[in-house]
C-alpha cells in the first residue's frame, strides 16, 4: 500500500481562536471546581491540615508553571520555540500561572474567606476572554469599564456600610475617577490619529468603529456619576448596579447585531 504523503492540515486562525476560548472556559471550570474542593477542607476542623496541604502544593506547581512559562517564553523570543497557533505557550502557561500563585496565595493567608469572590472571577475572566476574541475591541473596553465601575460600586457600598473602612470609599471613587480621566485622555488622543499608534517600533491600528470613540468617552463617565451615586447614597446600591447592567446589556445588543 503506498503511503499518505498529504500533509497534516493547518488549524485555522477561526478554529485556533474557538480552541483557545473552549481552553480558557475548561480551565476555569477546573478553578472553580478546585475551590470548592479548597473550600470544603479548609471549612473543617478535621480536614482543616489537609487543606493547608492542598493549597501549599498547588502553589508550589503554580510557582513552577511560572518558571516553566517564562523559560517557553525565552525560548519563544530566541526562535528556538514556535508560539504560534499554540495553545500552551510561554505567554498563556505563564498568565495561568500568575493567576493561579495570587488565588492560592490569598487562600493561603485568608482561608476561605476569598474563596466565594473567587467563584464570581474566575467566570468573569472567562467571558471576558470571550468578548476579547468576538466582539469589537471598543466593546471589549466598555465591558472592562463597566466591570470595574460595578467593582468600585460594591467596595464603596461596603465600605459606607462599615464604619471602619469608610477610608475605602474615598479610595475607590478616586481611582474610578482618575482611570476614567485617563481614558477619555486617551481616547481623544487616539481620535486625532485615526486610531493608530506606535508601540516599540511597531505601528498598530486600533480597527476601532466610527461610534467608538463616542462610546469610550461616554461609558467612563457613565460609571463615574453612577459610582458618584453610591457615593452620595450607598442605599442605592441596587439601582446604580442595575444601571450599569442595563447600560452593559443595550450595548452588548448593539454589538451583536454589528456581528450578524
Amino acid at each position: 500500500m503506498a503511503k499518505n504523503n498529504v500533509g497534516k492540515k493547518p488549524i485555522s486562525q477561526e478554529e485556533y481562536t474557538t480552541n483557545k476560548v473552549l481552553a480558557v472556559f475548561s480551565v476555569c471550570l477546573l478553578g472553580v471546581l478546585v475551590l470548592m474542593i479548597l473550600e470544603r477542607l479548609l471549612g473543617y476542623s478535621n480536614t482543616w491540615k489537609t487543606g493547608v496541604l492542598v493549597t501549599r502544593v498547588l502553589l508550589g506547581v503554580g510557582i513552577v508553571g511560572a518558571a516553566a512559562g517564562i523559560i517557553m517564553l525565552g525560548q519563544e523570543h530566541a526562535g528556538k520555540r514556535s508560539s504560534v497557533r499554540r495553545i500552551v505557550c510561554g505567554r498563556n502557561m505563564l498568565i495561568a500561572s500568575i493567576v493561579a500563585i495570587v488565588f492560592l496565595t490569598a487562600i493561603n493567608y485568608y482561608g476561605t474567606m476569598p474563596i466565594k469572590a473567587m467563584y464570581v472571577v474566575l467566570p468573569v475572566l472567562a467571558v471576558y476572554y470571550l468578548v476579547y476574541h468576538s466582539y469589537a475591541p471598543e466593546f471589549f473596553l466598555i465591558a472592562v469599564d463597566t466591570g470595574v465601575g460595578v467593582a468600585a460600586m460594591l467596595v464603596i457600598h461596603r465600605a459606607l456600610v462599615s464604619a471602619n473602612h469608610t477610608w475605602m470609599s474615598t479610595v475607590a471613587a478616586a481611582g474610578t475617577a482618575v482611570l476614567a480621566l485617563i481614558q477619555i485622555a486617551v481616547t481623544a488622543s487616539l481620535r486625532r490619529k485615526k486610531g493608530k499608534f506606535t508601540f516599540r517600533g511597531r505601528k498598530i491600528d486600533t480597527q476601532f468603529s466610527k461610534n467608538a470613540y463616542l462610546m469610550l468617552t461616554i461609558t467612563p463617565i457613565v460609571m463615574v456619576a453612577l459610582t458618584a451615586v453610591v457615593v452620595l447614597a450607598a442605599s442605592h446600591v441596587m439601582i446604580a448596579l442595575g444601571a450599569a447592567a442595563a447600560y452593559l446589556f443595550i450595548t452588548a445588543v448593539y454589538y451583536t447585531v454589528k456581528l450578524m
